[in-house]
């Protein structure tokens, strides 16, 4: 009879290496550090801990990235003072995605850490830790009972009726079935509302997103939807709370708005190893997921998902890389896409769905009105349509901008009214008898045309208030809602109503509103961006696909190109289009586009290591007015991991010459750091000052 043998005793770790999270550019990478006994039996990859940082004096906090017996550094190693949390919250997939992507966008891995990971909340850290042996046996417990709900019912519990238009290619059971098949997705979602057995309306693309991935949570597998607004959070939570029934608590939810505790608590949630569904914003993108099935994001082309913080990696960037590296499913949906998906769909990368959508009625008031501005503004076919469809349930009138009226020119000679003080432009954000300038706020008593000299101001731009009043005035006895920024309204109900709403604050009708109109197309397609357009048809379709079934969409005014594509239905023909016209001129997203800033000869240098890369070329560096100058760099997707190297390399250099030979920490009196940011939105833009508003 043979001996058996006891397993050898696991050899303790003796060397930890740790990414430092520090803002400076010089310390953001991984330095090795000894293991103090006391603690070689409780660390693990992926925690925080608290580390000496050039020598005692100091001290840094950073994640550890691997355990080793051994370290390369033949010097004495400095040792880790203490762990911070029991809990290891980088996973090794986040810390692969977050190197990958770091190297993409030239900054530091440290910086997307900081994103992706919340604040540790020790209490929130206490009390998963004791709800943790429960939490694999109610998952599998919920998995059943959500396999054997979707059997049962086939998802129509979802809704109030038990109805929904779908079309063919919006099958839940078939899109789960592409994305767990890892498939790599772009689709347009259907202009209609639902209603849900809890008897709250919700768009139709929120019941298709939480049949879909109620189906992949079935099969075992976790689902990440990424959304850009609270709004849309709001919808799809409702939907996934019907959906899931009693697996509800598979739901989590990371959202900006929760307070530290329960965001915390959350994100352990999803660290947890069980599958989940997790739903947010931005940051939701890089939330740990146990064998992620599929991510999922709403409306990408929302400006709300640019990232502004370093190293302003876009989500649907991150989405990219990430299923890449775990080979899960891709869906990008919305009533509208970007230039950017449009270029994945054009090479193949991305499949579109087979069918065509449905889509509210579009018309165009084709009308040319004499008289008023605002009789132009609201022609009388538009008052028509309001007046007849104000009977029988809301009306939606979607304007441009908040408040009064966002501009001033003078009566006589039509210049726009600027401030004296600032020379920032005036208008009248709360009634028509305070003007005020929109840049300094300055209140204005009296005023005179710089050009004329005229004393008599002109409201132009009208808000929603004055909107709002004008429609009261000439639609008596209709009840009028307005809904802005500052007056937030999320839902109406089905009676008789005229909303007006600035766009991206409709509010959900219930059943759909009875008629939509668009009004300013011109002043939004005026909006001296590059994306102007590309948002206006998001605008536009977000708005057109809050209407009833029965109910028809008015566009106001407007002509050219962007609007055709909206009354045809032809949007990615247009996109195609405009891609080829940015090809010639490289545009984004047809090549990638870096913004470099900083002191003259930084920026400089920048672009001379830059020189002898193939396909990739510089504009002349311009003065940004703060003492600082900003050259932009565009190259190929080829040559675009080239150029990054190049100029994090540069951006090192410049950090590392921000010490003084006697002094650890930058000198403030010396020159500024170099910034990179790739991939910036706003780099061909028209330069405007804040609260600027387009007449």
């Amino acid at each position: 009879m043979s001996e058996q043998l006891s397993p050898a005793p696991r050899r303790q770790p003796r060397v930890a290496k740790v990414l430092l999270d520090t803002r400076l550019p010089q310390l953001a990478h991984v330095f090795d550090y000894a293991i103090p006994e006391r603690l070689a039996a409780q660390i693990q990859q992926g925690m925080r801990v608290k580390v000496p940082l050039r020598g005692k004096q100091r001290s840094s906090y950073g994640w550890v990235v691997e355990l080793a017996q051994h370290s390369s550094y033949g010097g004495e190693l400095a040792i880790i003072d203490a762990l911070v949390g029991e809990v290891p919250l980088l996973t090794p997939q986040l810390w692969e995605l977050a190197q990958n992507l770091a190297d993409r966008a030239a900054g530091s891995a440290c910086d997307i850490l900081r994103l992706a990971i919340p604040t540790r909340h020790a209490r929130a850290e206490r009390k998963y830790l004791i709800e943790l042996p429960q939490t694999a046996a109610a998952a599998e417990t919920a998995i059943a009972q959500l396999n054997a709900r979707i059997a049962a019912t086939d998802g129509a519990e979802m809704l109030a009726g038990g109805q929904i238009h779908q079309l063919p290619n919006y099958n839940p059971e078939a899109l789960a079935e592409k994305l767990l098949a890892g498939e790599k997705l772009a689709y347009t979602a259907a202009h209609s509302m639902a209603r849900l057995a809890s008897d709250e309306w919700v768009g139709n693309w929120a019941v298709t997103l939480a049949a879909t991935a109620s189906r992949v949570l079935a099969a075992g597998k976790s689902v990440i939807i990424c959304l850009p607004d609270w709004r849309d959070l709001e919808q799809l939570s409702a939907a996934l709370t019907v959906a899931l029934g009693p697996a509800a608590d598979a739901l989590v939810r990371l959202d900006a708005k929760q307070s530290a505790e329960k965001r915390f608590g959350n994100y352990l949630q999803a660290l947890s190893g069980t599958p989940r569904i997790i739903i947010g914003n931005r940051s939701a993108v890089y939330a740990p997921a146990a064998n992620l099935g599929a991510i999922v994001m709403w409306d990408e082309a929302d400006p709300l998902l640019a990232e502004p913080l370093a190293p302003y990696v876009h989500p649907r960037d991150a989405a990219l890389q990430r299923q890449k590296q775990e080979s899960c499913g891709l869906l990008f949906f919305g009533h509208s896409r970007s230039g950017e998906i449009q270029r994945l769909l054009d090479l193949g990368y991305l499949q579109p769905q087979p069918h065509p959508v449905h889509r509210t009625k579009i018309r165009h008031a084709a009308m040319h009105v004499q008289g008023d501005e605002f009789a132009g503004r609201i022609p009388e076919a538009a008052l028509r349509l309001i007046r007849q469809a104000a009977e029988t349930g809301p009306v939606l009138v979607q304007v441009a901008k908040p408040g009064y009226a966002s501009a001033v020119v003078c009566k006589d000679c039509r210049s726009r009214a600027v401030c004296g003080r600032c020379s920032g432009p005036l208008g009248a954000p709360q009634t028509a008898g305070k003007l005020q300038c929109l840049w300094c706020l300055e209140p204005v008593m009296q005023w005179r045309c710089n050009n004329c000299h005229g004393k008599t101001a002109h409201l132009a731009a009208p808000g929603t208030r004055m909107t709002a009043e004008r429609l009261q005035q000439q639609l008596r006895g209709y009840r009028i809602i307005v809904a802005d920024g500052e007056n937030i309204v999320t839902r109406v109900d089905a009676r008789s109503a005229i909303v007006v709403a600035t766009v991206g604050a409709e509010p959900l009708a219930a059943g759909g509103y009875s008629s939509v109109v668009l009004l300013d197309a011109e002043r939004l397609l005026q909006i001296p961006t590059l994306h102007a357009a590309e948002d206006c048809l998001r605008w536009w379709e977000n708005a057109a696909a809050k209407a009833g079934p029965q109910a028809v969409c008015l566009l106001a005014s407007g002509s050219g190109p962007v609007v055709t594509a909206l009354l045809r239905g032809t949007a990615e023909q247009w996109l195609q289009g405009e891609l080829r016209e940015r090809q010639e001129l490289r545009y984004p997203p047809m090549v990638r586009v870096a913004a470099v800033s900083g002191q003259r000869a930084d920026v400089q240098a920048a672009l001379t290591a830059l020189a002898e890369i193939a396909e990739c070329d510089a504009l002349d560096p311009v003065p940004l007015g703060d003492g600082t100058w900003r050259a932009v760099v565009r190259c190929s997707y080829r040559a675009a991991a080239e150029v990054a190297k190049v100029l994090r390399g540069q951006i090192l250099a410049v950090a590392a010459g921000r010490i003084t030979p006697t002094k650890s920490r930058p000198n403030p009196k010396m020159r500024s750091g170099l910034r990179v940011k790739f991939d910036d939105r706003s780099i061909f833009d028209e330069p405007r000052a804040p609260q600027q508003t387009v007449l």
